[in-house]
């Protein structure tokens, strides 16, 4: 099972958020990528600093119009609360990432990073 405590806040945008927006929030906390919700606060999607450059700035699409849901990457990966840190790690490595989103019954609670993974796992932290 995934502690709370050890997850780290994920950044976020919303699906009908602008490109101007999500480029806001991105500049504004100083990270690559962030993850796109629905209505329903579910992970949908993500989009990054790459995303925007070459999804609106190299193809000169108007930043003001243009919608997360338009530029992002669908189909994030997740995992639940419920699951191990071994087959968190797993995945990471896998998908060839440092971070995964964790839901709760579909909505997200907050990002589990690969070294935390790797350590808890290392520990046996939340196989009982």
């Amino acid at each position: 099972m995934i502690d709370l405590p050890l997850l780290r806040d994920a950044i976020i945008c919303r699906q009908h958020d602008t490109a101007v927006e999500v480029s806001r929030i991105l500049r504004d906390t100083q990270r690559r990528h962030l993850l796109v919700l629905n209505d329903k606060d579910e992970p949908i999607g993500i989009i990054s600093s790459v995303d925007i450059n070459n999804r609106v700035v190299a193809e000169q699409r108007d930043a003001r119009l243009l919608l997360a849901i338009d530029i992002m990457t669908p189909n994030v990966k997740t995992i639940s609360v419920d699951d191990s840190y071994e087959n968190a790690s797993a995945l990471m490595t896998e998908l060839g990432t440092y971070s995964l989103p964790v839901v709760r019954n579909g909505k997200l609670v907050g990002l589990l990073e690969f070294m935390t993974a790797l350590r808890c796992h290392a520990t046996g932290r939340g196989t009982t």
